[in-house]
């Protein structure tokens, strides 16, 4: 009789991330987790682990990972329309919680909000972008 396989431990990993995550914060998990714990809400029956790391390797790192166009995040084994979407809504979400931190406010008044905000926009994409900044005295 062959031995049995050993019991798959994904539910038991996904609720110790969770945990970290919930009692720690975002902090509390390694950039490969947070992409892991994101790619397992878009895939359940998956381990995510392997698709994450491959992920941070070919964009550089999480800001590359969340700005990456669609097209280029399909161009990775395992990537779907529904792990893309995931990842599109998260950064869709960041710029969005950056953008509302200069919303209704004088966006020069500080500096580090309006440097933050461009970063998150702009340092990841692999095309060039600029924005042009109209001040006054």
């Amino acid at each position: 009789m062959a031995d049995a396989p050993p019991p798959d431990d994904t539910a038991g990993h996904r609720a110790r991330l969770r945990q970290r995550l919930l009692d720690g914060g975002g902090d509390a998990l390694q950039d490969y987790e947070l992409v892991e714990y994101l790619l397992a809400l878009a895939i359940p029956r998956r381990d995510t682990k392997p698709l994450a790391k491959a992920l941070l390797r070919e964009f550089g790192g999480i800001g590359g990972v969340l700005t990456a166009d669609a097209d280029a995040l399909a161009r990775v084994k395992g990537m779907g329309d529904t792990s893309i979407a995931a990842i599109k809504i998260a950064h869709a979400a960041a710029i969005r919680l950056l953008k509302a931190e200069t919303q209704d406010k004088p966006v020069l008044a500080n500096w580090q909000a309006l440097l933050d905000y461009l970063r998150a926009d702009m340092a990841h994409h692999g095309i060039e972008r600029f924005r042009v900044l109209h001040l006054n005295t």
